[in-house]
């Protein structure tokens, strides 16, 4: 029954699509045209980079605006606005080169003001923003955000093609917060004559329209669809006229590649072997840079105690969520970075099955078995859907009262900013480029930003800023060797592993790259092209 159940459910989603489609083409049976259609995982809010990031604005903003850097396919920083930069030898200075010519959608030239402009909005409090801790070591940041100064004093604009920041103690990886999430560009003639006082509530979040990404923002075709049109000004030509990005679940997505109404989608792991064999469908992958994990308001008081938090790890099977849940297409580890190699130490605990372990440490711990445990999620992805009932039962069988919380996008937006969430399921992240970037989800600068857990730690803090104040690599392996074992052995975000990256296009979309950032998914869509 709940098969025919889920059949049922992908056919009638197939459906509404296809009903949507008639204000407007709506994926690879538009007869030739050179549309694409693209799925988003989860459904989408808007394009306000302001706000915390979360999955599918992310991909819909990576479309629509730009940004200095990003991550590139191969796992790299990639030039994006920047086409090159630099650090200055004592880690203080960094200098941006900006693309020359660029102009936003409405023909405006695109210039270092707009940069300037854009990242004292991220670094000011005022603006809801939510990556002011990202700029705190930025000079006159402090100053800025206390109300003494207009402006950031360290964000500069020698020239109209060159940005420079100017920070108060050194960070040679200060890449790695320009990317974890994009800090997309604003306009400053648009929005720099909206109040700064409110920002984040502006409705042109929801209905932008200028950008300087390949494809902007057109309309909304549904609540959960949305047209993009080609940018008539980006720097280069593009292959396609319209992408339409449609929220699909996991199911309803599988049933629109086999129809041949979606070139793009996210494929869970169970669902990889079958779209392998799908006529017309090629199927990518790519060992993730990511990881999936449990994520608790340390600020909450109900899991702070690292022992809780340990007896959590041997209470969960990783290995069989991988072989059950994955089919095999990831992998366990025991911290959050677990890349390049030299940033990974021998000697960490490994958290393997171990439902005695878990219960000793629980009654170490004081645990009240009756104390209720949530595990929260967007639902629509299968393998996280069975992730988090599978981690249910085991930690019930541990003695944790357990269970799972479904919220939608909104709600769980909700429960971040009120600190009322137990064991929240996310995947994300980029942890294999340069270690500084555990800075931005561990460190007391980012708490109310990127640090969701609200953890701060002063040792494992001291060390993630020794780590980013030298070049020399044999002095970060000894410096992130401790701090590794510090988010070991505390575990502030309970990492369950590290899943492959796998994606579906149709044989019609040429040009895409699987970048093993699954938010990230779109970086090069100006090189799309469909036939």
């Amino acid at each position: 029954m709940r098969r025919h159940t889920r059949a049922l459910l992908a056919g009638l989603a197939v459906l509404a699509l296809a009903l949507a489609g008639c204000s407007g083409p709506s994926g690879g049976d538009a007869g030739g045209s050179r549309d694409a259609t693209v799925q988003l995982y989860q459904a989408p809010r808007g394009f306000n980079p302001l706000l915390a990031s979360i999955g599918p604005d992310h991909l819909m903003e990576q479309l629509h605006w730009d940004s200095l850097v990003s991550a590139a396919g191969d796992s790299t920083y990639g030039a994006r606005l920047a086409e090159r930069s630099e650090v200055s030898a004592d880690g203080k200075t960094w200098t941006f080169h900006l693309v020359q010519g660029a102009k936003w959608s409405d023909g405006t030239p695109f210039t270092a003001k707009d940069v300037v402009f854009t990242y004292n909005l991220y670094a000011n409090p005022k603006s809801g923003s939510g990556y002011v801790g990202k700029f705190a070591n930025v000079n006159g940041a402090k100053a800025f955000k206390d109300g003494t100064a207009t402006s950031v004093a360290g964000f500069q604009a020698p020239d109209d093609n060159t940005f420079v920041i100017q920070l108060d103690q050194p960070n040679v990886a200060f890449l790695d917060e320009l990317v974890q999430p994009i800090m997309f560009i604003l306009p400053e003639h648009v929005v720099g004559k909206f109040p700064v006082d409110g920002l984040t509530n502006n409705p042109f979040w929801r209905n932008p329209t200028v950008g300087l990404g390949p494809y902007v923002f057109s309309r909304w075709v549904t609540a959960d669809q949305v047209e993009f049109k080609a940018n008539p000004n980006y720097r280069k030509k593009l292959g396609l006229d319209r992408v339409f990005a449609q929220y699909l679940t996991t199911d309803a997505a599988m049933a629109q590649l086999q129809t041949g109404k979606l070139d793009y989608a996210q494929v869970a792991a169970p669902d990889a072997k079958r779209v392998e064999g799908l006529k017309g469908v090629k199927l990518q992958r790519a060992e993730g840079p990511g990881i999936f994990a449990l994520h608790t308001a340390v600020d909450s008081g109900k899991l702070a105690n690292p022992l809780v938090r340990q007896a959590i790890m041997y209470a969960i099977d990783r290995d069989a969520l991988v072989k059950q849940v994955l089919n095999g297409e990831g992998k366990v580890v025991d911290t959050l970075v677990h890349g390049p190699s030299w940033a990974v130490p021998s000697g960490l605990t490994h958290y393997g099955y171990d439902p005695a372990k878990a219960k000793a440490l629980l009654a170490q711990a004081g645990w009240n078995p009756a104390t209720e445990v949530r595990i929260e999620l967007t639902p629509g992805q299968r393998d996280r859907d069975t992730a988090a009932t599978i981690i249910a039962a085991q930690l019930k069988e541990a003695g944790i009262n357990a269970k799972v919380q479904n919220y939608q996008a909104a709600e769980l937006s909700q429960a971040l900013g009120k600190r009322d969430f137990d064991l929240l399921i996310s995947a994300y992240g980029q942890f294999t480029i340069d270690p500084a970037s555990m800075n931005a989800r561990l460190s007391c600068a980012a708490v109310g930003g990127t640090n969701i857990t609200a953890y701060c730690n002063k040792d494992l803090d001291a060390l993630l800023n020794q780590g980013i104040a030298t070049k020399d690599q044999a002095q970060r392996q000894q410096i992130y060797a401790q701090a590794q074992k510090i988010v070991n052995e505390q575990m502030p975000i309970l990492v369950m592993y590290v899943p492959n990256t796998i994606a579906a296009t149709s044989d019609r979309l040429k040009g895409f790259q699987l970048n093993p950032s699954v938010v990230d998914a779109f970086w090069n869509a100006a090189d799309w092209s469909v036939s």
